[in-house]
């Protein structure tokens, strides 16, 4: 009587799980539209999202990314103390020195932190955004720094991406 009870509880509990198998939470069910509508990288349809995309880029060394921030008349800034005036380059220099730079650093952190000005309109932006910037050379090379972005932003219209024609870096680098 025992070993039928126990057959029938075993057989049973088999039948429970051989029935349960298709509801996994392991294994959930096939989503044929998956991750298709989320860029992980950033969406820089919002100026949220440029300023992930940027650190992606900037993160992950990849000027294939980076290049995409920029439009084609980009203008780069600095202020250099020495010659006392700006310093500025085009887009092509921009892309290219920064090709030079991550190729050859191991890693690259860049953070983002408050915006000191964000004014929007549907196709233009004005931003300054202050940041953190690490870059590790190598082992015994690290350089940190932080400081200001102001950037000018402009799409031709909504939903389309953001990108950079103007940038002014106020660091200390």
């Amino acid at each position: 009587m025992f070993n039928r009870i126990r057959t029938w509880l075993l057989a049973t509990a088999v039948l429970l799980l051989l029935s349960s198998s298709a509801c996994n939470p392991f294994a959930p069910q096939y989503d044929p539209e998956g991750l298709a509508n989320v860029n992980l990288l950033g969406d820089p349809t919002n100026v949220e999202g440029f300023f992930l995309l940027f650190k992606n880029a900037y993160e992950l060394r990849d000027t294939t990314l980076y290049g995409r921030l920029f439009t084609r008349d980009f203008e780069f800034a600095y202020y250099d103390p020495d010659l006392g005036q700006d310093i500025k380059w085009d887009r092509d220099t921009e892309l290219s020195i920064s090709n030079n730079l991550f190729r050859s650093v191991n890693q690259i952190t860049l953070d983002w932190n408050y915006y000191s000005q964000l004014d929007t309109t549907a196709t233009e932006a004005s931003v300054i955004r202050n940041f953190n910037l690490m870059i590790e050379q190598d082992a015994q090379n690290v350089f940190s720094g932080s400081g200001r972005a102001r950037l000018r932003l402009r799409r031709n219209a909504v939903g389309e991406a953001w990108q950079a024609y103007f940038w002014f870096d106020d660091s200390d680098f």
